[in-house]
This record gives structure tokens, C-alpha cells and sequence, in this order.
């Protein structure tokens, strides 16, 4: 009784908080809630985080280099938000579905938040009707929802993301903090590419699996360090379609966007802004955080893409911007999505780094701690 006392009592000046009232879990930690009000700060003030896609782990001809980062190699400074994939941890493997280690993932979380970077989590799972990949999209949500056949299974699986999760602390022996976590599951689910996609699944199933999820994570496990994305494709028209599949404003706090520029032809992009304007503006009068929580312009053949067509692109929605935006990884020359040493589009990278918009991790104030009288920072013209 006497704990359950002195939860009520720590809880009471997160309940205070318009941006707590907004969250999915109303007994967050105070870091994760000082998170999601700074990245609410962020996008109200015109200024993007920049992240990137297993920055810490390989790049462009190097792999588990000690303060490797092709976004340093070609900036200066390591990217804002660090984006991890939690593939194959249902499969109780060592390494992940890009042949990251888990332990080592677990090292390079810690390091990025350390310097005040910010933590976010996809899962590609497995196909849990036939199991194959996660692009097997034979239909699989009912088999997982609860009376379905491998509901257990599926349970079975989230317990290892809790401990993969809990496992995320730093601190002394007598103060341990939970490392905050941008937790983005089923994502692109307006696509057909993924099992747990439109035209496999109906809206009902997916919300009902979306709310199962964080109710057994934040209700039965107890994680209370996780900031909940949905998160979908660019291939929406109205704020009705975006939303078909969105469980309710009390089971999300962001409202993402993954976006592609394949052919990087105008069209492309002027479809991407509509989008990008639709989820900004539902973000926005749902006091949630919008983001690109996913992009790319595979191999960057355009020298000045990031000034001349992606920066103008991302405040093209006029008064607010998304929060962040985060590329895809660095595989090799032919695969990869932020310049690494020597390529064309460095000294463009260089310039979009300068820019007065655009946070990279040495811009960043502590986003864990909510000061009462936080001014925006200048970004890019602090920067020589």
C-alpha cells in the first residue's frame, strides 16, 4: 500500500501536464515525459531532428568501428536520433535482421543516449501464420490477437521486448534510469508489403492488435519508458484515410510518416507534402508529435539534394515542421542513404547541417529534462 502511495504522490505533477495528458501512458517516467514535450517544443519552432538508421554500427566500408558514424564522417557531429531494428528477436537470435548484434545494440543505445541522443525501435517480426519474413504477407493478425492460435506465442514475444527494453539503463547501482524509447511497431501499414498490412488485415483486426500491444507492454509488463509511434506509408490522400487504422489518441504518441523518394520527380514530392501537411495538421490538434519517421533517396545521386530538394520539401507544411527525420542505413556504395566521406552530396550534406532548422546531436539541449522556461536553440548557426 505504502509504494502504491508514493506512486499516486510522484505521478501527481506528471498529471498536471498538458503534454502528459496526451500521452498513452499516464505513469511514464519523467524523462520520457520530458522527451515527448521536447519534441513537441521542437516541431512548433520549425526545427527538425536529423536521424539515422544503425549510425552507430556500419557504414560505408567500415563495420563496429569504436565512435564510427558515416553522419560524422560527413557532418562533423552524430545525427540527433539513432534508429534501431529489432528483427529476428523473436527468433531468439544474437543478431538482428541487418546482422547487428543485440548485445552490441544494447551498447550503442547506451552511447547515443549519453550524449543526449534520442532512442527509436522498429520490429520487422516474423510472419507468425507461416513463418517467414516480415514481407511474407500471407494474413497473420488474427492468428495473434487473443483467443487466436498463436496468441501465446505472440505474448511470449513481446516478454522478450520487455526484457530487451528493460535491459536499456544507466545510472549507478542506486539510481538506474530507463533510457527512453521511440517504440514504432507495424509500420507502412496503409502498404501491402508487410503481413500486417492494408489488404491483409481489416481496420478492426489492426487496432485491435495496436491496443493489445501497448495495454500488455505499458499494463502487465510494466515499461513505462516508451513512447508509442504509429507510423504510415506516403500513399494517403485525406486525413480519414491516413487515420483508417488509428486505434484512438489515447494508444498513440506520434504520428509518422515513412516516405521514399524513388524517382525523386516533383509529383513524387508534391504527393509526399500533401501527405506530410495532412499529418502535421492532425498531429498538431492532437497535441501528438509528427514525424518522417522513415526516409531516403537511395545513393544520393543529386550533389545538392539535401538544400536544394529535401530541406525545401520538410517546411513546405508552413507553420510547424515534423520533429524528426530519419534515414535509412548505410549498407554499401550502392545502398546507403546519408553521405559518407568523399561522396558528392558531403559538402550539400555540410550546408544542410549549417542550416538554422535542421538539430543535429550537438545542437541538442537535454531533452530529458523540461526546464519551465526552455527557449529554442539557434541549431545550425551555433555551428562554424
Amino acid at each position: 500500500m505504502l509504494v502504491r502511495i508514493l506512486q499516486i504522490i510522484l505521478l501527481l505533477p506528471a498529471l498536471s501536464s498538458s503534454a502528459q495528458d496526451k500521452m498513452v501512458d499516464p505513469a511514464a517516467t519523467a524523462q520520457t515525459r520530458a522527451l515527448y514535450a521536447n519534441m513537441l517544443r521542437v516541431s512548433s519552432q520549425q526545427q527538425i531532428l536529423f536521424g539515422h538508421q544503425d549510425d552507430l554500427a556500419y557504414g560505408v566500408g567500415w563495420r563496429e568501428m569504436q565512435g564510427g558514424s558515416d553522419v560524422k564522417y560527413a557532418c562533423g557531429d552524430y545525427p540527433a536520433v539513432y534508429g534501431w531494428e529489432l528483427g529476428n528477436l523473436e527468433k531468439d537470435a544474437t543478431h538482428n535482421l541487418d546482422s547487428v548484434h543485440f548485445g552490441k545494440m544494447k551498447k550503442w543505445i547506451r552511447e547515443g543516449y549519453k550524449r543526449g541522443g534520442i532512442i527509436t525501435l522498429s520490429w520487422h517480426m516474423s510472419n507468425y501464420h507461416t513463418g517467414g519474413s516480415a514481407w511474407d504477407t500471407t494474413a497473420a493478425i488474427r492468428d495473434i490477437l487473443p483467443g487466436g492460435a498463436h496468441h501465446e506465442r505472440y505474448k511470449a514475444d513481446l516478454d522478450r521486448f520487455a526484457n530487451f527494453v528493460s535491459s536499456l539503463k544507466t545510472g549507478s547501482l542506486f539510481q538506474r534510469d530507463y533510457i527512453p524509447v521511440i517504440f514504432r511497431p507495424f509500420h507502412e501499414h496503409t502498404g501491402s508489403w508487410f503481413w500486417w498490412g492494408k489488404g491483409h488485415t481489416t481496420p478492426e483486426e489492426f487496432k485491435s492488435l495496436w491496443k493489445f500491444t501497448v495495454a500488455y507492454l505499458r499494463d502487465e509488463k510494466h515499461l513505462h519508458h516508451l513512447i508509442y509511434a504509429f507510423s504510415t506509408s506516403y500513399n494517403y490522400h485525406s486525413e480519414e484515410e491516413m487515420l483508417e487504422f488509428y486505434p484512438g489518441d489515447e494508444w498513440a504518441d506520434v504520428l509518422g510518416i515513412d516516405f521514399y523518394a524513388y524517382d525523386n520527380k516533383q509529383e513524387t514530392w508534391d504527393h509526399y507534402v500533401k501527405c506530410q501537411e495532412i499529418l502535421i495538421e492532425s498531429a498538431q490538434k492532437r497535441r501528438k508529435i509528427p514525424a518522417l519517421t522513415e526516409f531516403g533517396f537511395e545513393g544520393i545521386p543529386q550533389p545538392d539534394w539535401w538544400t536544394r530538394v529535401l530541406l525545401p520539401h520538410l517546411h513546405a507544411a508552413g507553420k510547424n515542421t515534423v520533429a524528426y527525420a530519419c534515414a535509412w542505413r548505410n549498407a554499401n556504395t550502392k545502398h546507403h542513404y546519408v553521405p559518407y566521406a568523399g561522396h558528392t552530396s558531403t559538402p550539400d550534406f555540410q550546408e544542410f547541417y549549417r542550416h538554422d532548422t535542421t538539430l543535429f546531436e550537438g545542437d541538442l539541449w537535454n531533452f530529458y529534462k523540461k526546464p519551465p522556461d526552455a527557449k529554442p536553440v539557434s541549431g545550425g548557426r551555433t555551428r562554424q
